[in-house]
């Protein structure tokens, strides 16, 4: 039995319980639902979520069928790769572990461990779908599943912003995050703006994919609901990722690019006709995100660009924060090889807002190497006669690398909430169709 005999032959098999399904379904809502499931008291009044609870689910079936997800998971690179990420992660924990202790913080440990349980189930999330989409029947259904959720998010906070539906968490990240309408989402504005900028990459990859056959009135509502949500969340590092999506997208698939866009265009004439309040939302949101911020208008008209002081405008004060990461690291060069565990913020107290950086100081340059090279593997997968799906997720991962010089959305920081896990689940929809096509090439 060759290894691809064997691969489909248990995954056939994998999926017959229907509590596998149904713990993957969850794991897929749990993204667009990071409210409290369940509160605990730890180090204050703790919750957990839909996605701690199902994890346990997920990593149940990983140990019940270990040799299968091994085999699989080094049959991809893009597998592979952020596996060996994350088993160096984990062996950093013995850093962190130690430092909780010499600072007398053991819960910090106990609270990276949490975070790190986060990535696992991300992880291994990706992969079962991966797995699930081996069977091409199903993708349909999983893609439509995504599409209404996506979209049912976006009608949450609409609704929020007519009044319809109040603000969802508690007093704590009321004060913290000014009472920002994000839906079921983390209030953090990156949440609800990186979470819409993945269903909208993944709704114009099906969009212009027509061989996939999915419902072009759920893609088309996918594309116009996700676009105005990120006009609304007000996410400036969700606006240069789109920016750098859109650019890519009209250089390497100009024809569809044009036919997208009058596809938003129409939506946006309609909009006006109905004189929808959510176009004077988008408008607000962007002036006082955006335009206010700019001390030089001229950059606006193309005049006195200066790239230096854009982002001294628009950063929040990350070109400091950064700068600082960059003096602190350089007066302790002893950290920067191995860093000095996933998490471990007790000697800087703070997050560079950038993820290069971040990690230099958790995982080393070791870790950032193994997490750039697990990134950008993306870039170099063959999709054969699928390339327009192709088009977005490089789209997507050229953003993602030029944002997390600005964030750490694609990590397990507590705010971030499941940003990681949709990313992982988004680019698992846009690879999984290379493999039904006999003339796409697989790697």
């Amino acid at each position: 039995m060759t290894q691809t005999e064997y691969i489909n032959k248990k995954i056939e098999n994998l999926f017959k319980p229907f509590y596998i399904k149904l713990a993957l379904a969850l794991m897929v809502v749990s993204y667009f639902y990071n409210l409290p499931a369940l509160k605990y008291s730890l180090t204050g009044d703790n919750e957990l979520r839909l996605y701690d609870m199902t994890g346990i689910v997920i990593l149940f079936i990983v140990f019940n069928n270990l040799k299968l997800f091994t085999v699989y998971i080094k049959s991809k690179t893009y597998f592979k790769y952020l596996n060996t990420f994350i088993l160096w992660a984990g062996f950093t924990l013995i850093f962190n572990a130690a430092f909780s202790i010499y600072k007398g913080r053991p819960l910090w440990f106990v609270q990276t461990c949490l975070y790190y349980y986060h990535l696992l189930i991300f992880f291994y999330t990706a992969v079962l779908m991966a797995m699930y989409l081996r069977n091409r029947s199903n993708y349909k259904r999983a893609a439509s599943f995504i599409l209404i959720l996506a979209i049912a998010e976006a009608i949450l906070v609409f609704a929020q912003h007519a009044g319809l539906v109040p603000f969802l968490w508690n007093d704590v990240y009321l004060q913290a995050y000014g009472g920002f309408l994000s839906g079921a989402l983390g209030p953090n504005k990156i949440n609800l703006g990186m979470n819409m900028l993945f269903s909208l990459v993944f709704a114009i990859g099906l969009l212009m994919q027509k061989q996939l056959k999915v419902n072009r009135i759920l893609i088309i509502i996918t594309v116009l609901t996700s676009l105005a949500t990120i006009g609304v969340s007000g996410s400036r590092t969700t606006y240069l990722a789109l920016i750098v999506f859109v650019c890519y997208l009209f250089i390497s698939s100009t024809k569809k690019f044009f036919g997208l866009s009058i596809v938003i265009s129409l939506g946006i004439i309609i909009a006006f006709f109905l004189n929808l309040e959510l176009i004077e939302t988008i408008t607000e949101t962007i002036e006082n995100r955006v335009v206010n911020k700019v001390s030089d208008p001229g950059i606006f008209t193309g005049q006195n660009l200066n790239v230096g002081e854009l982002y001294e405008d628009l950063g929040a004060g990350r070109k400091e924060l950064s700068i600082r990461y960059l003096y602190y690291l350089i007066e302790n060069p002893l950290i920067m090889p191995f860093g000095i565990g996933l998490n471990n913020r007790l000697l800087i107290q703070f997050s560079a807002h950038n993820i290069y950086l971040s990690l230099i100081n958790e995982v080393g340059l070791v870790g950032l190497f193994l997490y750039f090279k697990w990134l950008s593997n993306y870039l170099f997968l063959k999709f054969g006669r699928v390339r327009y799906l192709k088009s977005a997720l490089s789209g997507l991962v050229i953003a993602m690398l030029v944002t997390l010089f600005f964030g750490e959305h694609l990590y397990i920081y507590r705010s971030l909430f499941t940003i990681l896990g949709y990313f992982l689940l988004i680019v698992v929809m846009l690879i999984a169709p290379r493999y039904y096509f006999i003339n796409a090439k697989s790697k």
